[in-house]
């Protein structure tokens, strides 16, 4: 037995099981999304059952292309979500990390601080945003536009600046139960949870950055801006795609956030829209599960190429 042998055959279980484990799903969903399969429908009992014999073709693609009414509304807002979740966390996760990268008291309290809410289940992350943070009456955001309204109620009685202040409406928290809003909220929550993940990755990137390339810099006159552009985003390049790419496809697959705060009211995206169909009509579910699987691709391929060429130039 050859050296390789021996040690494709020790492999050879797990690539196996890694197989099944994505191929027989996909595998069923391909097939259901090509025939009639509806959980409930008195009339035509045979399609209650996955059978070859309710074969649709490509039916059930035509119908959530063109007549379901929610999917492509499901797809901008997908789209929408993962793009300002990604923006957001790259951004902030950049700022973090390069304020944190440097020797200050109490430095590792702060690291596991930063990196906790990475922990949190999305469900619960959901329930603390939406009821404790974002609601309108009990939550910090009426808390603390009711704040603002009394201190410009106590500014209208002086004599000077009362004036002024006498024409200030008087502030409305935002509802971020909303229709128009509901997908903000999502979307701050996600910000929120992920951006720890974001800073890991860019920190540990941080501690290998050639220290004598920024030495010279400053030699040379760069200023810290000028530095953080030609030094320290080029050395970044790499963990920002796989922060982009890994983000890219975990949050295409929202739902716990969007059932908890609006239970698909405004901000309905594929995954929920796939719940949606697949408590009757497994068969638009699967044709909708492909869907998505195709726009992820999409949008990771697309996203990794735009972040790579933009940062490797």
């Amino acid at each position: 037995m050859s050296k390789r042998t021996l040690p494709r055959l020790l492999q050879t279980p797990a690539v196996m099981l890694l197989l099944i484990w994505m191929l027989v799903p996909l595998g069923m969903t391909l097939f259901f999304s090509f025939i009639r399969y509806v959980l409930n429908n008195l009339r035509r009992p045979e399609w209650t059952a996955p059978d070859i014999a309710n074969w649709r073709g490509f039916g059930n693609y035509e119908y959530v292309l063109f007549s379901a009414k929610d999917f492509w509304f499901a797809v901008q807002n997908s789209l929408f979500m993962v793009i300002s979740i990604i923006l957001l966390t790259v951004v902030l996760g950049l700022a973090i990390a390069v304020l944190i990268n440097r020797t200050f008291p109490g430095r590792g309290i702060v690291r596991v601080l930063l990196i906790s809410p990475f922990f949190v289940m999305p469900a619960v992350n959901a329930v603390l945003w939406i009821n404790m943070i974002l609601d309108p009456v009990l939550g910090l955001n009426g808390q603390a536009v009711g704040g603002i309204n009394a201190i410009i109620a106590g500014l209208k009685d002086f004599p000077i600046l009362g004036g002024f202040f006498s024409l200030w409406p008087e502030i409305e928290p935002i509802s971020f139960r909303a229709t128009q809003t509901s997908i903000y909220a999502v979307i701050i929550m996600v910000t929120w949870q992920w951006t720890p993940f974001a800073v890991l990755i860019f920190i540990t990137s941080l501690q290998s950055e050639d220290q004598q390339q920024k030495e010279a810099a400053i030699l040379d006159g760069a200023n810290a801006w000028s530095q953080f552009v030609n030094l320290t985003i080029p050395h970044l390049a790499r963990p920002i795609a796989i922060v982009v790419m890994i983000q890219a496809i975990f949050h295409l697959s929202l739902y716990a956030e969007i059932e908890i705060v609006s239970r698909g009211n405004g901000n309905k995206n594929l995954p929920y829209l796939i719940g949606e169909f697949a408590s009757n009509n497994i068969g638009a579910a699967s044709a909708t599960g492909i869907f998505a699987v195709i726009l992820a691709n999409i949008v990771a391929i697309f996203l990794l190429r735009m972040v790579g060429k933009s940062l490797m130039d």
